[in-house]
Order: structure tokens, then C-alpha cells, then sequence
């Protein structure tokens, strides 16, 4: 890990592309025994803007996904926000892109994640990552339970359309599941509405 990776202060950062979504830097304390870090905490992080609004459905539920190297899982929607944060020593590109109906409708937002960064997703959003580590552990904080019946109202975009203009490593080498190599051009998706969120 780098002296970037460790002591950060606990920070927030709004992304001006996709409205709601916002960057957190998260503290990691380490030593030769390994790190730590608290990688949500509500007193702390509502001050700095994350949204008091996730709390109110009172279901959460937390994800965690194991990827190996290349792998690439992505761009989906599902309806209910989440918080996402890798939860091991992995790296991956993360990439968002924004369904809702509105002015930024399309908009792309990427960044490298490591433990020291969490995202806050809006329900209506996409979310794909591309895994740059060996393996990592890709954790989903989200604000409803998973229901199958649910699957009807999830929204998704191509991973590869080149109107994203999203720049993945070595894409064509890229494992992808069969359900995301055919989800719709940015073209073909119809933009949720406030009502769908």
C-alpha cells in the first residue's frame, strides 16, 4: 500500500457528473500486523453529506462479492441505493453511469477504488467494476432487501457501448458474464422515471 492508502481524514466529495453520487476518503490505520479501518459510520459520514434519506426504508443489507483478476461485472441498476467499497488489499476501476431521467442522463463517472475510498450510489445509477488486483472483495451496502421479484425493475447499459466512452484495461480480455455482454446500448435504455425510483 502507499502513504496515500494510509491516515487519510475522513472526507467527502460530491461528483459533479452524476448528481447524488459522492466520493468518500476513509481512514485506514495500519501496522506489521496489517489495517483497519471503519468503513461506514453513520454519526460520522451524515455530516459530510451522506444522505439520512438511505436509513428511512429501514432494510439494509450488506453484499460482498468475490472477483478475480479481469473480471469485469457490469453496468447494473438495481432499485435501491448502495454504498460500495472494496473490503480487502484489491484494486478495481469503478465505473457509474446514470440512468435516471433528466439532464444527466448518460453522464460517466470512474475512479480506482481501493479500502480507502467508499462510493455513495443513488438507486437509478449503474454500477460496473473491472478488477486490477489478483482478487478483491467488492462490498455492497445497500438500502433494500434482494427479492427476485425485484429483478423486473433493475435497469442496465452496456459495459462496452463506445458512446460511454468508459475506459476499461484490456476490455477484450476482459471474463464477463453472457447477462452483461448483452445488456442494451445507452441508445436503447429507457430513462428511469422519478416514479420507477
Amino acid at each position: 500500500m502507499t502513504e496515500e492508502f494510509f491516515e487519510k481524514k475522513l472526507a467527502a466529495q460530491p461528483i459533479a457528473a452524476i448528481p447524488g453520487m459522492i466520493a468518500f476518503d476513509i481512514p485506514v490505520h495500519g501496522d506489521n500486523r496489517g489495517w483497519f479501518k471503519e468503513n461506514f459510520q453513520k454519526e460520522k459520514m451524515l455530516p459530510l453529506g451522506f444522505p439520512e434519506s438511505f436509513f428511512k426504508e429501514d432494510k439494509l443489507q450488506n453484499n460482498v462479492s468475490l472477483s478475480r483478476k479481469g473480471v469485469l461485472r457490469g453496468l447494473h441498476a438495481e432499485p435501491w441505493d448502495k454504498y460500495i467499497s472494496v473490503a480487502d488489499n484489491g484494486r478495481v476501476l469503478g465505473s457509474w453511469v446514470d440512468l435516471r431521467e433528466g439532464d444527466s442522463f448518460g453522464h460517466v463517472y470512474q475512479t480506482v477504488i481501493d479500502a480507502s475510498k467508499g462510493i455513495y450510489v443513488p438507486r437509478g445509477v449503474a454500477n460496473g467494476f473491472q478488477v486490477l488486483s489478483e482478487t478483491v472483495s467488492y462490498s455492497y451496502l445497500v438500502n433494500d432487501y434482494w427479492a427476485l421479484d425485484l429483478k423486473p425493475k433493475y435497469a442496465f447499459v452496456n459495459y462496452a457501448d463506445p458512446a460511454l466512452g468508459i475506459e476499461w484495461h484490456d476490455v477484450e480480455n476482459a471474463e464477463v458474464s453472457e447477462a452483461d455482454k448483452n445488456h442494451p446500448l445507452l441508445k436503447d435504455v429507457v430513462p428511469l422515471t422519478k416514479e420507477q425510483l
